[in-house]
C-alpha cells in the first residue's frame, strides 16, 4: 500500500472572511486571506459535542455529520463516505483517501465546505491533511512521499491596487483552472479558442467583449479562470478582477447601505480585464443592471477586455435590460455543447493517466457512451468508480463500471462483453438514426426549428432518449439546445397520446427500434 501524504492550505480563522481577492500583485489584508465559498456556518440539527471531552474519533465522526447535513446523500456517499480517518495530532487532522485524483476533487469541489466542518469541531488553528492509499497487488508496501499542499501560487509583481473597500467581494481562482488542463473537442473548440486570443491580448482583439455560454459543467467557468490564471502567470501591469454575478450584486447593495458606491465603481473601474462569471444572475436586479452598465461602457471605451459567462446566449437572457444585452453582443457570443463522444472518451483517458491509471479501453467506452451531460458527472463518475475499486480491492471491470452508473443514478444498459459496450446506445446514435429516417440534419433536431418534420422527429427523439436511456427530462432538454425539461416531458407525453393513433409514427418508431435494437433492462 502506497500512502502519500497530501496538506490542505494553512491554519483558518473562524470565522472566515466571505472572499479572497485575486487582484495580482498585492498582499492582502489579513482578514480577507481565507478562501471562503459558504457565507454562513454550516447548518446541523445534532447537538454539539464539547471538544475538550470528546475522543478523535468522536469529533471525527461529528465532522462527517456536518457534512452530511449540508450535501444531497449521493453526493456524501460517492465523497466523503469513502474518507477514512487515520489520527488527529499537533493540530492537523489526517484523513485516508483512495487516490490523489479523489484528493484533487475534493479540494477542487468541496473546499469551503471541508474548512467549515473543520473549524467548527476541531478549531480555528485545525488543518487538514490526506494520506493517499493505493492499493499495489498482493505486495503491501507503504511509503509516505510529501506532496505541494494545493494553494494560490504567490503573488507576482503588478501594479498597486487602489484601496479595497472592505464590503468588496472578489471570487476565488482555482490555480488547476488553466489552458493547459483544458480538454478541447469540437464541442468547446470555439470559446477555447477565444479565451486563448483574448489571453494573449487582452482589449487588444475583436473579441471584446467575450461572451461564453452553455450548460452546468461544461467548462465555462475553467476557461474565464484559465485566463486569469495565464495572465497572472505573464506578470504584465494589469489589474485582473474576477467575480461572480452573485458576488457583484451582494457587494453593490452593501456598498449602497453604507454609502460606499463610489469607491465600489472606482474599484470596479480601475479592472484591465474584468471577468464576471453566471452574467444571467443579473435578471431582474434592475439597480445593479444600470450600475453595471455605466462600468461596462467606462471600460469599454477606455479598451479594457470584459468577459462574461452565461447559461443561455445574450438573446435568452430574460429580465436584463436591452441595452445590456445589445452590448453583450459587441464582441464574441460563443457557445459551449455539451461533449461529444469523442471529447468525453478523451477527458476519461486524460484524468485516469493523471491517477497514473489504465482503464481497459472498453470501459472507458462504456463510460462515455453513456454519461453525456457535462464534464462534471463524468469526472465525478470516474472518481467513484477508482474509489470503488480502490476501496473493494478489485480490478476495474465493465461490471464494475456498470454498477458505479446505477448507484450513481445512470440509468444504462447492462454490457455483456466488450463488443456490446462498444454498441451500446448513446444519444448521439439515437439522434443520428432518428434525423436520418426523416432525411434531417442532427443540428435541426437540437436547433429551434418549428416546421411539422423538425418537431416530430424532435419529440420522438425525446420519446427514444427516455425510453432506451432513461436520461432525466432535464438532461433531454439540454441535450436539445438547452430546452427545459417540461418541454421534453411534453415530448415524450405527445408521442405516447398519438402513437394509438397515428399509422406514420407507429411505422417510424417501429423502424428505429429495428436499427436500434431492444434495450436491454436493468
Amino acid at each position: 500500500m502506497q500512502t502519500t501524504s497530501h496538506f490542505c492550505t494553512a491554519p483558518i480563522a473562524a470565522p472566515p472572511a466571505q472572499a479572497v481577492s485575486q487582484q495580482r500583485g498585492t498582499p492582502l489584508p489579513k482578514s480577507r486571506r481565507s478562501l471562503e465559498l459558504f457565507p454562513e456556518w454550516l447548518s446541523t440539527s445534532r447537538k454539539p459535542l464539547e471538544r475538550e471531552e470528546a475522543t478523535p474519533e468522536a469529533l471525527w465522526q461529528r465532522f462527517l455529520t456536518l457534512i452530511r447535513d449540508n450535501v444531497p446523500p449521493q453526493v456524501f456517499k460517492t465523497w466523503f463516505e469513502p474518507l477514512r480517518f487515520e489520527r488527529w495530532e499537533n493540530n492537523t487532522l489526517t484523513v485516508q483517501v483512495p487516490s490523489q485524483f479523489f484528493c484533487e476533487w475534493l479540494e477542487e469541489h468541496y473546499y469551503g465546505l471541508l474548512q467549515r466542518a473543520l473549524v467548527q469541531v476541531f478549531g480555528a488553528h485545525a488543518r487538514l491533511q490526506y494520506n493517499v492509499m493505493l492499493e499495489r497487488g498482493e505486495d503491501v508496501h507503504q511509503r509516505t512521499v510529501r506532496l505541494p499542499a494545493l494553494q494560490t501560487p504567490p503573488p507576482q509583481q503588478a501594479l498597486p491596487l487602489q484601496t479595497t473597500p472592505p464590503h468588496i467581494l472578489i471570487s476565488p481562482i482555482n490555480p488547476r483552472f488553466t489552458f493547459e488542463r483544458f480538454i478541447c473537442g469540437a464541442s468547446n473548440r470555439l470559446a477555447y479558442t477565444a479565451a486563448r486570443s483574448v489571453a494573449e491580448q487582452p482589449g487588444q482583439t475583436r473579441f471584446n467583449p467575450l461572451l461564453i455560454y452553455g450548460g452546468i459543467g461544461l467548462g465555462k467557468t475553467h476557461l474565464v479562470q484559465a485566463v486569469h490564471n495565464y495572465l497572472g502567470q505573464r506578470r504584465l501591469p494589469l489589474r485582473l478582477v474576477y467575480v461572480s454575478s452573485e458576488y457583484f450584486t451582494t457587494g453593490y447593495i452593501t456598498a449602497l447601505q453604507q454609502h460606499h458606491a463610489h469607491e465600489f465603481t472606482a474599484f470596479y473601474t480601475s479592472a484591465d480585464v474584468l471577468i464576471i462569471d453566471d452574467i444571467q444572475f443579473l435578471a431582474g436586479k434592475e439597480k445593479t443592471q444600470q450600475h453595471f452598465f455605466h462600468i461596462f461602457n467606462t471600460l469599454y471605451q477606455a479598451g479594457k477586455q470584459l468577459i462574461f459567462t452565461s447559461d443561455k446566449p445574450p438573446r435568452e437572457l430574460a429580465d436584463v435590460d436591452e441595452r445590456l444585452i445589445s452590448r453583450f453582443q459587441w464582441g464574441l457570443v460563443a457557445e459551449i455543447q455539451p461533449p461529444e463522444y469523442e471529447l468525453r472518451l478523451e477527458i476519461l483517458r486524460r484524468k485516469s493517466a493523471d491517477e497514473g491509471l489504465e482503464l481497459p479501453e472498453d470501459v472507458l467506452q462504456y463510460l462515455a457512451q453513456h454519461i453525456t451531460s457535462n464534464i462534471r458527472e463524468l469526472e465525478g463518475c470516474l472518481i467513484h468508480l477508482l474509489a470503488r475499486a480502490t476501496l473493494d480491492r478489485c480490478e476495474i471491470t465493465l461490471e464494475l463500471a456498470h454498477q458505479a452508473l446505477a448507484q450513481m443514478g445512470q440509468a444504462a444498459l447492462r454490457p455483456t462483453s466488450p463488443q456490446q459496450a462498444a454498441r451500446a446506445l448513446s444519444p448521439e446514435h439515437i439522434l443520428t438514426a432518428v434525423a436520418d429516417y426523416y432525411g434531417l440534419d442532427p443540428s435541426v433536431l437540437t436547433g429551434k426549428s418549428r416546421k411539422r418534420e423538425a418537431a416530430q422527429a424532435r419529440h420522438l427523439a425525446m420519446y427514444l432518449l427516455r425510453k432506451y436511456l432513461a436520461l432525466p427530462f432535464k438532461t433531454i432538454g439540454q441535450l436539445f439546445g438547452g430546452r427545459d425539461h417540461t418541454t421534453a416531458l411534453h415530448a415524450c407525453e405527445n408521442i405516447e397520446r398519438e402513437l394509438p393513433r397515428s399509422s406514420a409514427l407507429r411505422q417510424a418508431l417501429s423502424h428505429l427500434e429495428q436499427r436500434l435494437g431492444e434495450p436491454i433492462r436493468l
